[in-house]
């Protein structure tokens, strides 16, 4: 049932992004990526979302924005003979550089809610993430490195996003 809803949710993302009819500022995208732990004995999960922003200021330098992302694993990743998955929510606020090919920081909070086999563990952290953007007219191609404080070890998550204004 997670799966569907998440393919719904970035089928949607993906439909209604190129023809954007949100309102001055905002933008919505679809993302994925790899989930690496620095817990022993785990492989990487594999994790798909949504994001959904708004540019709040405009300087020269570059753009001020605040993003909520929620990501959810499409692939288990192992540990052990067990199988692992994280499903996270966050909110940012993020800077992109001024040009269309831009360099990307963000900082914010994320509740993340791993399971292993069933049996699950969520907390509520920081995460920050760096990344490179790459302005298509309507759209961004985003490449990005987020790491993810967790209460039992640290998430590595390395993503592609498109985000449709």
């Amino acid at each position: 049932m997670k799966r569907v809803m998440t393919n719904t949710l970035l089928a949607a993302a993906l439909a209604i992004g190129p023809a954007a009819a949100l309102a001055d500022g905002w933008y919505i995208g679809a993302k994925a990526g790899y989930m690496a732990t620095d817990a022993n004995g785990f492989d990487d999960a594999t994790n798909a979302g949504v994001v959904l922003g708004r540019d709040i200021i405009g300087l020269v330098v570059g753009d001020v924005s605040l993003e909520g992302e929620y990501t959810t694993t499409i692939d288990d990743g192992k540990a052990g003979l067990n199988d692992w998955e994280i499903d996270t929510l966050g909110g940012y606020a993020v800077f992109r550089s001024a040009g269309p090919a831009y360099l990307k920081a963000k900082g914010g909070i994320v509740r993340s809610d791993i399971s292993v086999n069933g049996a699950s563990d969520a907390s509520t952290d920081t995460s920050a993430g760096l990344g490179l953007g790459l302005s298509l007219g309507l759209a961004q191609l985003e490449l990005e490195y987020t790491r993810i404080n967790n209460d039992l070890d640290d998430i590595d998550f390395v993503s592609l996003t498109v985000n449709f204004f």
